[in-house]
């Protein structure tokens, strides 16, 4: 998706005529004059908010071949140039027979948030000074490097963006109907993680390293009377900032709030890995002020730079997820039937809120490569290869998963579930680990989506998971000889129970625990097979624990936690079900021990 990209060159170059001491500049003699035109590329965008008009300082560095700056031929600091109507023409009087370099950098002369240092050939970027929704801090470069004086030269140089600009539009017939309903709005401000501040001229390149995250200060929404027009649709163009992209192509993590005129947030919306790219705009569009969660996001640009749009072709989609460390990210609103198990190792794939399938049969669902996350997916399950009803009929429940994952490192952030189309007899593993160790589920919700167990776990797979919601289903379930699992910020509301082997624990740190808000059968229980710990959880009055000692008995400690009203955790939260299973066991509860023994015949928790 190809639309009006920023480009932006301006600038052009001059030198005036200074005389020169012998151990600052080589000696002048012969014919080198060179004239240098800089001007805009024709098709740079007219609005008034990104036109190129403010850059009208133009400083240029002049270096030797062995890269010493020529300072006194050099137009930087009150020597710059100024440019006038996107174009200025600059003499040289060189050497003949001589290299030189040049770095060029044009600005608005009152931004103050870029420092260019002539002497290393960089400028870097102090964002605490910059602004939002404003053009002050648009600025081009270009560089030339060990350029051979042949005699008189004349060259034509254009400038480009160093930086990547980001924008937000919200569907105008949304912003009016916002208006019309009443909404306070009044100034927007901007998040973007772990941007560039340094850049180099002459490499034309931002820094890896030097890395920061920014919030632009609050801004009025200077861009209010702007339209952005988008494959025929009109947005109403809500904020925009600059900023250096590392390596020139990335994707950040983005926050956008939007103030009502008392200063304080009405709304927040967080859009994770967006692509950004030197020299290119990225469109963030949507019905902002109503709707979190679909966002269209493309990439504008004019020149010869590779389209970072989001993809929508199946075909292409399916190619693309085979090269390592791809990161695809794909258009909103589609669904896709992907092959798991061509999915090549390192790849990056956000979904932007689509739907995915991972193949029909086993094989295709098996994600077999190593570091691959999955963000922002609806995963599909209703079109699994499935057992004859006779086959259902005479084997009882038939469990089959969406998705089954092999490979180390595998992440899953910011997805759901698509419900199964399939009779609640043929229940569902949604995610089934199989030697899959760090394995890590964030801000994912599992539902009753005719699952059985959410995540089953199988070999030794260690797992993670954060802010996460389990609701009607098994959360989890870890078979023996599984590794760790930590589970930290989740709601797990039905029946959580695991077994993952001796010497491994399960960690729940800042947890609920409750019975599920769908109105199904499943008990809110919580059943240990091996040792755990409990921190800073809540439960409800409803739950049950149940442990159970198969081959040895294990320990639950509870630190900090309570009933869901608040009150400490007590002795009705242990079962009083007289269960052979639950002997030897051991819960500690604060300060206070039990012990699960058989006392006069009976099956009971006794105080130690």
């Amino acid at each position: 998706m190809k639309k009006l990209l920023f480009l932006g060159a301006m600038a052009a170059m001059l030198l005036g005529t200074a005389s020169c001491s012998n151990d600052m500049e080589p000696e002048m003699t012969g014919d080198g004059n060179v004239q240098f035109t800089i001007e805009l590329p024709g098709n740079i965008d007219s609005r008034a908010i990104s036109d190129g008009e403010n850059a009208t300082k133009l400083q240029i560095a002049v270096y030797k071949e062995d890269g010493t700056l020529l300072e006194n031929v050099s137009r930087i600091g009150e020597n710059a140039v100024t440019m006038s109507g996107k174009k200025a023409t600059v003499n040289f009087k060189l050497v003949k027979g001589l290299k030189y370099s040049f770095a060029f950098w044009a600005q608005n002369p009152g931004e103050d948030a870029y420092a260019f240092d002539a002497s290393t050939g960089k400028v870097t970027v102090d964002y605490s000074k910059a602004v939002a929704n404003a053009d002050d801090g648009d600025a081009f470069t270009n560089s030339v490097e060990k350029m051979l004086v042949t005699g008189p030269m004349t060259e034509t140089i254009y400038l480009y963006r160093p930086f990547a600009q980001l924008n937000y539009g919200d569907v105008v017939a949304d912003y009016e109907a916002a208006v019309a309903a009443g909404i306070d709005f009044s100034k927007t401000q901007v998040t973007v993680k772990q941007v560039s501040t340094e850049f180099d001229v002459m490499g034309q390149k931002a820094s890896s390293t030097a890395l920061t995250n920014v919030t632009w200060p609050a801004a009025a929404s200077a861009i209010a009377n702007e339209e952005l027009n988008v494959e025929n649709v009109d947005y109403k163009w809500l904020s925009m900032c600059y900023f250096l992209v590392p390596n020139d192509e990335a994707t950040v993590n983005t926050e956008l709030s939007l103030l009502n005129n008392a200063g304080t947030e009405f709304n927040k919306l967080t859009v994770d890995n967006v692509p950004v790219q030197k020299n290119h705009r990225t469109n963030i569009l949507g019905n902002l002020f109503t709707d979190d969660v679909n966002f269209n996001i493309i990439i504008d640009e004019r020149f010869d730079q590779p389209d970072l749009g989001l993809m929508s072709d199946p075909d292409e989609i399916a190619a693309e997820i085979q090269k390592t460390n791809a990161v695809v990210s794909i258009a909103p609103g589609i669904a896709l039937d992907l092959k798991a198990n061509t999915i090549a190792e390192g790849v990056t794939i956000s979904a932007n809120g689509s739907k995915i399938s991972f193949g029909a049969n086993e094989a295709e669902r098996t994600l077999n490569a190593a570091n691959v996350t999955i963000d922002n997916c609806i995963i599909s399950n209703k079109d699994l290869d499935r057992e004859t009803e006779a086959e259902i009929a005479s084997t009882g429940k038939v469990y089959k998963n969406a998705l089954i994952v092999k490979g180390a490192n595998f992440t899953l952030s910011n997805c759901s579930f698509a419900e199964s189309s399939e009779a609640t007899a043929n229940r569902l593993h949604e995610i089934h680990l199989i030697g899959a160790d760090n394995a890590k589920f964030e801000n994912c919700s599992f539902e009753d989506n005719g699952i059985f167990k959410a995540i089953l776990v199988d070999g030794a797979s260690t797992m993670t998971i954060d802010n996460c919601v389990f609701d009607a289903t098994y959360p989890f379930n870890c078979n023996s000889s599984t590794g760790d699992v930590v589970v930290n910020n989740s709601k797990l509301y039905g029946w959580t129970s695991w077994n993952n082997g001796e010497g491994h624990t399960v960690e729940f740190n800042n947890c609920e625990f409750g019975q599920d808000t769908k109105g199904t059968s499943i008990v809110a229980v919580v059943r240990p097979y091996t040792n755990s710990t409990f921190t800073n959880c809540k439960f409800s009055a409803d739950m049950r624990f149940s442990p159970q000692n198969n081959t040895k008995a294990n320990t639950s400690t509870f630190t900090n936690c309570t009933w869901s009203n608040g009150d400490a955790l007590n002795e009705p939260f242990l079962s009083t079900d007289n269960d052979p299973g639950f002997n030897e066991c051991v819960a500690i509860l604060g300060n206070v021990t039990w012990k699960n023994l058989v006392v006069d015949g009976v099956q009971k928790w006794v105080q130690q």
